[in-house]
């Protein structure tokens, strides 16, 4: 017969209610059914590759949406430069006007040569929100050449070998660079090309400076000199047309200020630049070393040609799977300053000109047009990619709530349940040990009687 006593010593000695409670409650203050590898060992190898799928997911979103800023940011320089392009239209066929004298013309170029030079300046200065280059193409420069910033310091003098090699190359949308040179005697010239090979100042390939490092005609500076790793575009050929020797001119809206070869005699050579509408490369050609000093007021912005960052295409995570990897949209950048548009010799000075510029002008549009649908595809394309996102991510995070997360409802009736179970159990042994001292008091009484 079980006796009150033995019954109470039953509910006391199981743990089996006091565990129930404790688990509910765990499972209702942390909100998970799962808190530790015994609770569910299957459930929680799922449940922790889910929470990476998710937690990748959360991470394309944004790796998605900056690649849709980026994109924006590309497209609006791009909507700029159709702008600009329009306007340099109209003064094309404005300077066609037979009733334009030449000092009209010369007003209207004026502008036009202005707006190349804005033309440009979106083009290597148009950046994303992280500084990288969008627009400009300035890939051999940024791998291959450092910019006059970091190889000279500003004011100060530094001394370099001289040779046939770039020394350094000067951003576009730089403006008031001043250049000093001394070789010590020595005949070390200072030249200045573009990355396509024209040559705006120094001495011609006639001069023995050039002769002395094996370069006598135009395919040997262009089988020595103008390389890829000097930061030279690969169809780079020499156009020594423009060339300034000594003293001033301007070149597509720069102007040059050159003291010429000082060479024999004095041997120090001094150039200013006023603005750079494009990247310029500097060389000192020669057989020594040589002290130059540098200075400058401002100096183009990093993605206007400088080493900071890697040419080429941006890929935009699109999807990730812990089984299938990784896949991409690919951003590729879109070159369009005055080289890229072929216009940088373009003008409006005479009726013949104008007619030139309108061409290129109307190709530049046309390739702008292109460019800009292609962002706006692009766009489209990581739109598309985050709305699957979100749905994938959506799906993830229900499968694992399923399995990870409370049934609060349940666990709630479960601890309800072990509660009272706990308090019954509790009366159960108050009550038994009342009757114990009843029982012992009645015994007591009647032996004493």
């Amino acid at each position: 017969m079980l006796t009150t006593s033995s019954f109470t010593q039953s509910l006391s000695s199981t743990p089996l209610f006091s565990k129930t409670l404790s688990t509910a409650y765990e499972r209702l203050s942390s909100g998970l059914r799962i808190n530790k590898a015994a609770d569910d060992s299957a459930g929680l190898q799922i449940s922790n590759r889910l929470t990476s799928e998710s937690l990748a997911k959360n991470q394309l979103r944004r790796n998605l949406n900056d690649g849709i800023s980026y994109a924006q940011i590309a497209e609006g320089g791009l909507q700029e430069s159709a702008d600009i392009l329009q306007r340099m239209r109209q003064l094309a066929m404005q300077s066609q006007n037979g009733i334009n004298t030449d000092a009209d013309r010369r007003a209207i170029d004026k502008e036009f040569q202005q707006l190349k030079n804005a033309l440009n300046g979106i083009a290597y200065n148009t950046e994303a929100f992280n500084r990288l280059p969008l627009l400009g193409d300035n890939d051999l420069l940024s791998d291959n050449v450092p910019s006059i910033g970091d190889t000279f310091v500003k004011g100060n003098t530094v001394q370099l070998s001289s040779g046939l090699r770039s020394v350094a190359y000067i951003p576009a949308g730089s403006t008031n660079i001043s250049i000093d040179i001394d070789s010590f005697s020595a005949d070390d010239d200072l030249q200045v090309f573009t990355t396509r090979g024209r040559h705006l100042v120094g001495t011609p390939l006639s001069d023995n400076v050039w002769s002395t490092n094996n370069v006598n005609s135009t395919s040997d500076i262009k089988r020595f000199l103008f390389l890829p790793e000097e930061g030279y575009a690969p169809t780079a050929s020499y156009d020594g047309s423009s060339l300034i020797t000594s003293g001033s001119g301007t070149i597509n809206g720069t102007t040059f200020t050159f003291s010429g070869d000082q060479h024999p005699g004095i041997t120090t050579e001094s150039l200013t630049i006023d603005n750079t509408s494009e990247p310029l490369i500097i060389s000192v050609v020669g057989q020594g070393v040589f002290n130059a000093t540098v200075d400058w007021d401002t100096l183009g912005a990093a993605g206007s040609g400088g080493n900071s960052f890697e040419a080429g295409p941006v890929d935009i995570t699109a999807t990730n799977s812990l089984s299938d990897g990784t896949d991409f949209i690919n951003l590729t950048k879109t070159p369009v300053g005055l080289s890229d548009l072929d216009m940088v010799e373009s003008d409006v000075l005479t009726f013949e000109n104008a007619e030139v510029a309108l061409q290129q002008i109307d190709d530049a549009l046309e390739y702008v047009s292109e460019s800009r649908a292609f962002y706006g595809a692009k766009m489209n394309q990581m739109e598309s990619a985050l709305k699957l996102n979100d749905r994938i991510h959506e799906g993830l995070m229900a499968a694992r709530s399923q399995i990870l997360d409370t049934d609060f409802a349940a666990e709630t009736a479960k601890s309800t349940q072990a509660e009272i179970v706990e308090q019954a159990s509790i009366s159960v042994r108050a009550q038994a040990r009342s009757t114990d001292e009843q029982v012992l008091g009645l015994l007591s009484s009647v032996s004493n009687n």
